[in-house]
């Protein structure tokens, strides 16, 4: 926590403590519900004593009771009104205290008692409820009536006051329109304090000073503030107030995973601010600028490399520690070590250029008993601590005949071990300190393999070392390539070659003496672990600086990015983040839902070590909610075994409510003697269901899935009520309108994953508020020219059947990219954006020419003059039509009438493939 937050925490704490009543306002992500807790958990100190203290010298026992207000919360959810419940099937109504007078009614009791004891209300959200209707005649009551007690009557004859033991803060966005105008008659009886959106909340050091390439959390948050403040709309005639209200939160950022943030949270964010017009147009050059930055091939941002493949068992790694540990394969297990602890190149490098890289080492073959023999396998510097005993020398009988052991080329130290994948790997041994290898320049070169039964240890060292500078020199000029103006990176690059020189011309000195005995070949290995032991870039940890020619250099590392691996970003991204709760976005036709089950599979995998067909998953799903019930067919198949996921699925729609999807009554019928009749429960509803069956600890290792399909065609904040909390505050109970099994609560456990659909093409629903946006990460689908050209390669019985596919997906490619034309800027409305509405690849994943021009008469065409009918396009219509355009123009338009006019269609088809 910085110096500021601390500092804010106190300066509220104080306020509270007075005024008793308190409102955080602010924008998105500036700590509002996160502040309110914090407030009311430090309160507990002796020193806020407005109320007094009964026992001197102690503290205050807090009691908090948080509330979100959703569009649907009421006068009878929050002080009192009519329960419906459900008992024996049948429907009970009956008056009840809620939430505020429950509370109340505890602080009164607890102030006669002389307790020292403080109740807090947080409400969370207020902008999202009527929120003077919700407190109805209670509005009085906390009134500030000075040293007068002001009391009420309840409808049952109760006297009710507000003790000064209770205390109510309120969190308001001022990022969304409220319910209803905030009155003065609500405000005057709180204290409105207007939360800062500031870096140094998250910062002790924040600074707006950044250069173009940082990609800190600090240089992301001011970075993303001026496109902001740069190009609002109508900025000009804004105060400075009003400015803020549209700056992305501090909250947002975070120092691990900045490019994950920026990518799948901020950008998004902004793209949807210029499409709302908060921003203008003319935003989308900075947008783009910032895509760029964390979109390369290669990233400043360690989350998104190959870094939790390895783990070691020795770290702590330093200059001294490797200086004083000369023996056998020691300052080899120790140089890996410190390379991975570093981080300036990911676990891919390691394993790959150092691990198994047969330039460092390789043995294929060795005598045993005098007889040479093949190994099964090479064996590279490391191999899998399984098979350690095939990599064995020397003989297996002593000298009287008694079998014993050989010796082996591995070692099975457990310190010495690694583990790659989840699969533990031992070094090799061996590395004699009395060998050494002079030095020759093709050790410079590493192109030939290093095949040895055994090892000097200054060969293997220089070899791992040089891996590693290869693999520094390699990712810098990449990420040079990409971000040419890096200077600190280029620097960087241009101190890690130099160290590499002066590493190949110090061991170019070592050992000139012609004798090789041990002792002297020892001499010489200590000298090159003290040349290693003075380097410094490799023993600079990732943050540190180097001071070299009147420059500093800040050392960091650049990584390489695989983004073909999609289904593994997703993933990463919500374990890193720790936002469990994705939308996949795009236009019709982009696979979303398809991927929402193909990333199901990918989860299953990582699981069960092995490939999961569409047959497998479906059987995960879940069919049973009820306690004691079989989940899933697979866990009818597997007993007594836990499945590693189980998902659902639903689908949202306009007339979607609260009460079809977090709780609601059930209304069905029970069969008697006499007929049926009607029976009503208080039922928990899909994600009520699914949160409940995550929350049991016999599923506590399990990860559960919930997929929304168009998760946009509802609105969010009504179906998800007081659950939109649930979502950023996991493992929380969050009390609902309905009781079910006896308690009003309901807890999204963090085992609990969300994944949406969204349509980014359909304008018949509202957008997602941009409050409820920032608690989802976001993935773009779009329509890819690939995919169709790629269709069904490699899945054909035989080779002529491939080659025919190859060249329908040609043609299918033909068409797709004629009818792409038709979402260029200057065709489309200036108030439609290409990537929300060009029709997607799976409309052209046909297996014939004939599939192809029923798919362009019956679906593209259909969705097409829908477009047109929006007023999507601004078309020209050509003089002439040799190519197919004027009649695919007409198509859309209704000049040419599809189902009338088939000969003219289907050769406005054939002109289309041929010309594409």
């Amino acid at each position: 926590m910085t110096k500021a937050t601390i500092e804010l925490i106190d300066q509220l704490c104080g306020i509270i403590d007075k005024s008793k009543y308190l409102i955080l306002s602010g924008t998105m992500a500036v700590g509002k519900t996160y502040l309110a807790n914090l407030i009311a958990e430090k309160s507990c100190e002796a020193k806020y004593c407005s109320q007094g203290i009964f026992n001197k010298g102690g503290t205050y026992e807090i009691e908090t009771e948080l509330i979100s207000i959703p569009p649907s919360f009421y006068y009878e959810d929050f002080v009192n009104g009519i329960i419906i419940d459900t008992e024996s099937g049948n429907i009970n109504f009956h008056y009840a205290d809620k939430v505020f007078l429950t509370l109340l009614k505890k602080a009164n009791k607890s102030w006669e008692k002389k307790e020292d004891k403080k109740y807090f209300l947080i409400l969370d959200d207020i902008s999202r409820g009527a929120i003077s209707g919700i407190l109805g005649d209670m509005l009085p009551l906390i009134e500030p009536h000075g040293q007068t007690t002001y009391k009420t009557v309840l409808s049952d004859g109760e006297t009710i006051s507000v003790s000064p033991n209770v205390y109510i803060i309120a969190t308001r966005s001022t990022l969304i329109d409220s319910v209803e105008q905030m009155n003065y008659g609500f405000l005057r009886h709180f204290y409105e304090y207007q939360l800062n959106n500031d870096y140094m909340y998250m910062c002790d050091s924040a600074t707006d000073v950044y250069s173009d390439y940082d990609m800190s959390a600090n240089a992301m948050f001011y970075r993303t503030k001026r496109i902001v403040t740069d190009y609002l709309r109508h900025r000009y005639q804004m105060s400075s107030v009003e400015k803020e209200r549209y700056v992305i939160g501090h909250g947002m950022y975070k120092d691990t995973g900045t490019a994950m943030i920026a990518r799948n949270q901020i950008i998004p964010l902004l793209r949807q601010y210029v499409k709302d017009n908060v921003l203008a147009k003319t935003a989308n050059v900075s947008i783009a600028a910032l895509q760029k930055l964390v979109d390369g091939q290669y990233s400043k941002d360690r989350t998104l490399a190959d870094v939790n493949r390895i783990v070691l068992q020795k770290t702590g790694i330093t200059a001294d520690s490797f200086r004083s540990e000369g023996l056998t394969h020691q300052p080899l297990v120790n140089l890996v070590s410190r390379i991975k602890e570093q981080g300036l190149v990911d676990d891919t490098d390691i394993a790959n250029d150092i691990m198994f890289n047969p330039q460092v080492v390789v043995r294929k073959k060795a005598k045993l008993d005098k007889v040479e023999r093949d190994f099964p396998t090479p064996g590279y510097l490391y191999i899998e601590k399984s098979n350690r005993d095939i990599y064995t020398y020397g003989t297996t009988k002593n000298k009287s005949g008694a079998t014993k052991r050989p010796r082996f080329f591995y070692s099975g130290s457990v310190n010495d071990a690694v583990s790659v994948d989840g699969i533990d790997y031992a070094i090799a041994s061996e590395m004699q300190p009395g060998e050494y290898s002079r030095w020759y320049e093709e050790l410079d070169s590493g192109n030939e393999e290093n095949e040895r039964y055994s090892s000097s240890p200054n060969s293997i060292m220089f070899r791992i070392l040089r891996s590693y500078y290869r693999a520094l020199s390699k990712h810098y000029g990449g990420y040079l390539s990409e971000y040419p103006g890096d200077e600190n990176i280029a620097r960087l690059k241009a101190y890690a070659e130099q160290e590499y020189k002066h590493l190949v011309s110090e061991s170019r000195k070592l050992h000139p003496e012609v004798s090789d005995e041990k002792e002297v070949n020892a001499k010489a290995n200590d000298d090159f672990r003290d040349v290693i032991h003075d380097l410094v870039l490799f023993w600079k940890d990732r943050g540190e600086t180097i001071s070299v020619g009147g420059q500093t250099i800040l050392v960091e590392g650049v990584y390489k990015v695989d983004s073909s691996k999609r289904y593994e970003e997703y993933s990463r991204a919500m374990e890193t983040l720790g936002i469990h709760q994705m939308i996949m976005q795009g236009p019709p036709g982009t696979s979303k839902t398809y991927s929402a089950r193909e990333y199901l599979k990918y989860e299953a995998c990582k699981v069960n070590g092995r490939e999961i067909s569409d047959s497998d998953l479906d059987a995960l799903q879940i069919m049973d909610y009820k306690e004691g019930a079989t989940i899933s067919s697979w866990a009818k198949d597997n007993v007594g075994k836990t499945p590693g996921i189980a998902w659902d699925i639903v689908q949202f729609h306009p007339s979607y409510g609260y009460e079809d999807f977090v709780r609601g009554i059930e209304v069905g019928t029970i069969k008697t003697e006499h007929g049926s009749n009607v029976s009503y429960e208080t039922v928990n509803k899909i994600l009520g269901k699914i949160a409940e069956v995550a929350s049991r600890k016999e599923y506590e290792k399990t990860k559960f899935y919930l997929v929304i399909d168009e998760i946009n065609r509802a609105n969010l904040a009504t179906v998800f009520g007081e659950l939109i909390y649930g979502l950023e505050y996991r493992g929380r109970s969050v009390a609902t309108p309905y009781t079910v099994k006896n308690s009003n609560k309901v807890e999204l456990p963090d085992n609990l994953y969300i994944i949406g659909t969204m349509n980014t093409a359909d304008k018949s629903i509202g957008g997602i508020d941009y409050a409820i946006r920032r608690r989802f990460l976001f993935f773009s689908l779009l329509p890819e020219r690939k995919t169709i050209l790629e269709f069904r390669k490699g899945k054909c019985s035989d080779p002529d059947e491939e080659k025919k596919q190859i060249e329908i997906n040609e043609t299918a490619v033909s068409l797709f990219d004629r009818v792409s034309e038709l979402f260029n800027s200057e065709n489309l409305n200036s108030e439609y954006y290409k990537d929300d509405v060009q029709i997607g690849h799976t409309y052209f994943l046909v297996t014939s020419v004939e599939q192809l021009y029923l798919r362009f008469r019956y679906q593209i065409i259909p969705i097409l003059r829908e477009y047109y009918k929006d007023g999507m396009f601004q078309l020209e219509t050509p003089e002439t039509d040799t190519d197919g355009w004027y009649g695919l123009l007409g198509c859309i338009n209704g000049t040419v009438d599809i189902n009338a006019e088939e000969d003219r269609v289907k050769d406005i088809f054939e002109k289309l493939i041929k010309n594409g």
